[in-house]
């Protein structure tokens, strides 16, 4: 089952927790166990999943990636590739596997504009 979240990011950049959505549809799919890939078609957004983010902690992830090009002629693309367009997990027991404190987050470089990410649940 393929299907798109749409996203409506209202900053230049920015990180949004989409792992309810993710696991809405995994669950539509009635995959009991299987994979999940997450992909971003967009060249200056991508997808991550890691910790929790506070809303405070969302910026620290910008001062990483500027630590990387200092003269901040990085285009938001290059951003998007060090983060990476493209996340795979396996589905148990009709769920996505996430680790304690662990979600997933679509990350915008480029915004505001409309955006979606595709989520396809295997069996």
């Amino acid at each position: 089952m393929l299907k798109r979240i749409h996203i409506r990011t209202t900053r230049h950049e920015a990180a949004h927790d989409i792992t309810a959505e993710v696991q809405r549809t995994v669950a539509e799919a009635g995959v009991r166990e299987g994979f999940v890939i997450i992909y971003v078609p967009h060249d200056a957004a991508a997808v991550s999943i890691h910790r929790t983010l506070a809303e405070a902690d969302a910026p620290k992830l910008d001062r990483i990636l500027e630590a990387v090009n200092p003269d901040h002629e990085t285009p938001e693309y290059t951003k998007a590739a060090f983060v990476a367009p493209t996340e795979v997990g396996v589905v148990e027991d009709g769920r996505m596997v996430l680790g304690d404190g662990q979600r997933v987050y679509f990350y915008e470089f480029d915004g505001p504009r409309e955006r979606s990410v595709c989520v396809y649940v295997g069996g």
